[in-house]
């Protein structure tokens, strides 16, 4: 494996076009990195193939396993879609995602399924067999092998993606379990796809999972390919199939990528966000949040454990509240939880602080001192700050 940490080129262009407000006082910029870049080399396809990952912002502090979207055209749609699951997480409306997102060798040959009869525009065409076998047989394993993925994964396309998408669906449905086709190129092939959809969902009744599709203003076969997937789906899908079908009429071919995706991924995890945890809480303490989560994970097919910041809060909420003792129980919790992460031990010591139990205060703060400056944690100079402070507390008894 040929591993390799990238800035990518989007990611320059926003910087070089921001204001700069006074270059002396910073000589050596930081980078902002969005992602990193992995080799493959594939069997199947019989060529090396670069993929670019975007891990979550805590990925590091943490020993979460997270969903995975695999995005198609890559090059194209990194960095706003990950743009996009890094603002839906941070404010709490779906999980943080690892993105796998695969650039383009030969677009036309990997994206196409086989056709009914040679089309000279399409010389290569045809190859999608092998690419959904490589993206099943080869990278998912990798990306398991080597980041913490959990079984949970996403397929997003676009235009000949989005015909690969369906094209995925009806032929290895095992394999994802959720597709977002984003204004899919259906007329492929005198609409094969679409007798091979009826069928499918006709045969397949116990079938589950999500399916987001849009079209934009395009009309012609584009639209008359949607529509007739849709109504298909309307006449056949099963009942435990959640699908969607959006019609953006304000979008064009080029501009619907984004509103799609975030659409989409709001959509798929709309029962994700608790819009008044602290009430719940107040309601049902630990367990009623709890409960919540185990419903997700019973939806998503995977351990879901209340997030270490929803937890966080609660406690801070109690320490609030004055009652110091059960915010300390609750933060308790999140150290035993999550013991990798930094802040977990910080915000305990902020509640033996206030019960002035100053000992084990020093202790935690210690410990996210400690761990911050191995890990180089942002945060990590308000740590070491509430250590000296506890222990200058402690020299003056």
């Amino acid at each position: 494996m040929n591993r390799t940490f990238s800035i990518f080129a989007a990611v320059f262009l926003f910087l070089a076009a921001a204001p700069v407000l006074s270059l002396a006082q910073n000589s050596d910029p930081i980078p902002v990195v969005v992602g990193e870049q992995v080799t493959i080399h594939s069997e199947i396809l019989g060529e090396d193939r670069p993929v670019w990952i975007h891990k979550p912002f805590v990925y590091d502090q943490t020993a979460t396993a997270y969903p995975v979207l695999y995005l198609l055209d890559g090059d194209a749609h990194f960095l706003h879609t990950s743009g996009i699951i890094q603002f839906l997480s941070n404010i709490g409306y779906m999980s943080p995602m690892l993105v796998v997102a695969l650039p383009n060798t030969d677009r036309t040959r990997d994206l196409t399924p086989a056709l009914s009869n040679e089309d000279t525009r399409f010389p290569t065409a045809g190859g999608a067999d092998n690419f959904l076998a490589f993206i099943a047989d080869e990278l998912m394993p990798f990306v398991e092998r080597n980041y913490r993925a959990a079984p949970y994964k996403v397929l997003v396309g676009h235009s000949f993606g989005g015909l690969f998408a369906i094209h995925a669906l009806l032929e290895r449905p095992e394999v994802f379990d959720a597709y977002v086709s984003i204004s899919p190129s259906l007329w492929w092939d005198g609409k094969a796809l679409l007798p091979k959809a009826e069928a499918f969902f006709t045969e397949n009744r116990d079938l589950t999972g999500y399916l987001y599709m849009t079209i934009g203003n395009e009309g012609g076969a584009m639209l008359a390919g949607n529509w007739g997937l849709a109504g298909i789906l309307e006449e056949k899908a099963p009942a435990g199939f959640e699908w969607h079908f959006d019609y953006m009429e304000q979008e064009t071919h080029g501009s619907i990528p984004h509103r799609t995706t975030y659409n989409a991924l709001e959509t798929l995890f709309a029962d994700w966000r608790l819009d008044n945890p602290g009430r719940l809480f107040d309601e049902g303490g630990l367990e009623a949040l709890d409960a919540h989560y185990a419903a997700l994970s019973k939806k998503f097919g995977y351990e879901i454990i209340t997030p270490e910041a929803t937890v966080n809060s609660m406690g801070y909420r109690l320490l609030g509240q004055n009652k110091v003792e059960e915010a300390i129980a609750v933060l308790q919790r999140n150290v035993e939880v999550y013991p990798t992460s930094v802040n977990v031990y910080d915000s305990l010591g902020d509640a033996y602080n206030a019960a002035k139990r100053f000992e084990e205060a020093k202790d935690n703060y210690l410990k996210a001192c400690t761990m911050g400056r191995a890990a180089n944690h942002p945060s990590t100079a308000v740590y070491c700050a509430n250590l000296e402070r506890v222990t200058e507390k402690l020299g003056s008894q």
